[in-house]
């Protein structure tokens, strides 16, 4: 199918889906949920559009093709440099290519700025929104999973130590006054906190052998050490205890909210729970930005059923995006089944990057030398800073609430 073509099919099926959402809308606001019959309709047109990306896909691999066989530059169909990968940016580096070409076990760090960064998703009016590629004149849904960095406000910093104000108490006398009348004093208590920036880092051994073999070197940086990074981060951000080297995290500072499953009304769910919660977050007057629960507990959310064997929560995704009670969901293993954590991300927290996270080769370690292996390893210097601690909400779902 042609460029044209594609992008009328793509027009008319996004109208299509525009309408049923609306419909969808209307439901839910007289019957209290969704139709099936909607719910099937909305299904096919994601997939629909599921089918025009690959077939966008099919176009692009047909134009790179010709494009390799003229030998000329690219044809605009993509930014080559913004679709490589950490490992593709690793093994293009002069670093990489002098180690190689000197015959060296040992290479300089290749720096990545806004390692994470590059998949955050714009949530509270942030920059960063992942560019996928694209034909010209169509735009597809991004299809990406959030991790807990894109809703943290993530900052850069030059100190190795961050100090910063917590506000601890807040009076608010304002009122009206008459002419003349003097105006009532309100306060604000304030106390000065500091977070050190701390190193998250592994390594991998690697034959040397391997490092010969560009692909394969990608692929260890891509799926293991980038990866693992990723997950000690979000696991420091929830549960580091603030003892050396750890952050502090959001789920273990003790002026966070908590709430428990068994606190509601009788007969609650676990969805029920969720929005309980979020209005304990909301009441504190900032806004609810993001949720993140275990996939055990989101399983149980999204399989709920009535009592006719209908699906209590129909989930519709917006590019991709999974949502509760309209805001966005964060699902990952780094969150102990049980619990949730939500609040405002954005405004209640900051994430500070002290050093380019990198990855470089080295052999100085144990037996390396002579047995013919080299280690390659990533790290990063990070700091979280809990400004807001009481615009977070710490769910668990200990055991359904009964009469009492």
């Amino acid at each position: 199918m042609e460029l044209k073509e594609l992008s009328k099919k793509f027009d008319s099926v996004t109208n299509n889906l525009q309408k049923l959402l609306d419909q969808q809308e209307s439901e839910i606001k007289e019957f209290g949920e969704t139709t099936t019959k909607t719910a099937k309709a909305i299904g096919e047109v994601e997939g629909q559009i599921k089918e025009i990306g690959g077939e966008m896909k099919e176009l692009q691999s047909r134009a790179d093709e010709l494009e390799k066989k003229m030998s000329r530059p690219n044809l605009g169909i993509r930014n080559q440099h913004s679709s490589k990968s950490f490992g593709q940016v690793f093994v293009d580096s002069e670093s990489y290519k002098r180690m190689r070409e000197s015959n060296l076990d040992n290479s300089d760090p290749v720096h990545f700025k806004g390692l994470f960064n590059m998949r955050r998703k714009a949530l509270t009016g942030a920059e960063g929104i992942p560019v996928p590629t694209r034909v010209p004149n169509i735009i597809m849904p991004p299809e990406q999973e959030l991790n807990i960095r894109d809703l943290l406000n993530v900052q850069t910093t030059d100190s190795n130590s961050i100090e910063y104000v917590r506000e601890v108490g807040y009076t608010n006398n304002a009122n009206a006054i008459g002419v003349g009348s003097p105006a009532p004093e309100s306060s604000i208590e304030f106390t000065k906190e500091s977070a050190n920036v701390r190193d998250i880092s592994h390594y991998i051994p690697v034959p040397n052998q391997a490092l010969d073999d560009a692909k394969q070197l990608r692929g260890y940086i891509d799926n293991r050490l980038i990866y693992g990074l990723k997950q000690e981060d979000e696991r420091q951000i929830l549960y580091g205890d603030g003892t050396s080297p750890n952050l502090q995290g959001i789920l273990t500072d003790p002026d966070r909210q908590q709430y428990k499953w068994s606190e509601g009304k009788a007969g609650d769910t676990k969805i029920d729970a969720l929005r309980r919660a979020i209005t304990i977050a909301r009441m504190t007057g900032f806004p609810v930005t993001g949720v993140v629960v275990n996939p055990s507990d989101w399983e149980e959310i999204e399989l709920l059923k009535g009592s006719d064997g209908h699906y209590i929560w129909v989930q519709v995704t917006e590019g991709g995006q999974k949502r509760t009670w309209s805001v966005p969901v964060v699902e990952t293993i780094q969150i102990n089944a049980g619990e949730v954590a939500l609040g405002a991300w954005g405004m209640g927290a900051i994430l500070w990057d002290r050093q380019d996270a990198f990855i470089k080769v080295l052999d100085q370690h144990a037996d390396f030398g002579i047995r013919n292996m080299s280690a390659l390893m990533a790290n990063e210097r990070v700091a979280l800073t809990t400004m807001l601690p009481e615009s977070f909400v710490h769910v668990t779902f200990d055991s359904k609430p009964t009469e009492s």
